[in-house]
């Protein structure tokens, strides 16, 4: 399977609102794709800029091309004020990677995006696509499902496989007829290429 290297590199914040009455704001995000938990990452928390907070934090994804080609496939920040009664949700933003790719292949400049829930609050980001496809292979019990009913997102060296709620029902009727072969997964498959899956970065 042919993959992509994604770097987002979340800036900064400004105008969000002051969702404190007592106390200064300290706020920190967490980025996702399509806000799957398991692909969740969090930025440290900005003690100093309140309404305002700089990160300057980068995470990074490897992405299947199809899901780059995909416009429901989205980054998820979503904002949160660190609190010591429990952290106050402020607002989110969600930018679809094709509109990324789109653009080109890495941002020239700082992209702005208006976050939802909030008046004025905007999000500032960096984003950069790797040059080169990387091939990543899979382990040939999910080749079918894989392909029939979602996309892979390789995050920290696991395997994560995201699907829409449809989807979902398909995996669960294909878990039956699916047997994993220990002795065999990493093992190279004459007859196709794609039989076993790995992180290769």
């Amino acid at each position: 399977m042919e993959c992509r290297k994604l770097e987002i590199t979340l800036v900064s914040a400004n105008s969000l609102p002051d969702v404190r009455s007592l106390g200064q704001m300290k706020v920190y995000a967490k980025v996702s794709i399509k806000g799957e938990s398991k692909t969740s990452k969090r930025s440290p928390v900005d003690f100093e800029g309140e309404t305002n907070p700089r990160w300057n934090f980068r995470t990074e994804y490897t992405i299947s091309e199809s899901a780059v080609q995909q416009p429901d496939v989205k980054i998820s920040i979503r904002l949160y004020c660190k609190r010591t009664l429990g952290n106050r949700f402020i607002g989110d933003v969600s930018i679809p990677i094709k509109s990324l790719f789109d653009k080109g292949i890495k941002a020239d400049k700082i992209l702005s995006y208006r976050v939802a829930g909030t008046e004025n609050g905007v999000v500032n980001i960096l984003y950069r696509f790797g040059n080169e496809k990387v091939l990543v292979r899979k382990p040939s019990s999910w080749k079918n499902i894989a392909f029939e009913v979602g996309f892979f997102v390789l995050l920290g060296g696991a395997v994560l496989l995201l699907a829409d709620n449809n989807s979902k029902n398909s995996i669960e009727d294909n878990k039956s007829n699916v047997r994993v072969d220990d002795d065999n997964v990493g093992d190279d498959d004459d007859d196709d290429d794609d039989d076993v899956f790995y992180d290769a970065c």
